[in-house]
């Protein structure tokens, strides 16, 4: 009987610094990524045809164990953003990529000058428009442990300088 009770206590003993080392490494890797979120975010993709976007991340709010980051906080619309807008077919899809594709939600909305403040959501498919300009688009993403926002920026070009002669 002596033998079973020291085999259970040894048992449990060994279940219970499992345990401890266990959650020990989770809150190390935790305080690791909270230090240097930046490198431990989702990341996008965004491209339009064979064209793969510049899209950068403006702001993000992540909930970690320990503690809850925040991003720089950048504004499109007081141009701290660096748009690099590439050249488009009018009309041509947008496709937006998370590497982490658990996401609980993505609006793409979009806004016809550089500083206007008038993002407008858009439903479903996005495309990009058929008049010639420089469009800007906002990306938003949330995810259980937080939300991320993107911007990025295409130049619609005139169809009738795209014609190879």
């Amino acid at each position: 009987m002596k033998s079973k009770r020291r085999a259970l206590l040894k048992i449990l003993g060994a279940l219970a610094l499992v345990g401890v080392a266990a959650l020990a490494s989770l809150l190390i890797k935790e305080t690791i990524d909270s230090t240097d979120p930046e490198n431990n975010l989702p990341l996008i993709e965004a491209s339009v045809g064979y064209t793969k976007l510049n899209v950068v991340r403006a702001n993000f709010e992540w909930n970690y164990i320990t503690r809850k980051v925040r991003g720089p906080g950048l504004s499109a619309e007081s141009g701290d953003v660096p748009f690099a807008p590439l050249d488009v077919i009018p009309d041509s899809k947008l496709v937006v990529v998370m590497s982490d594709p658990n996401y609980i939600s993505i609006s793409v909305s979009r806004a016809d000058g550089m500083y206007d403040a008038d993002y407008i959501e858009i439903y479903g498919d996005v495309f990009t428009p058929k008049t010639p300009g420089v469009y800007y688009y906002k990306i938003e993403v949330s995810y259980k442990k937080g939300s991320l926002l993107y911007y990025t920026a295409v130049r619609v070009q005139d169809p009738g300088q795209l014609a190879v002669g």
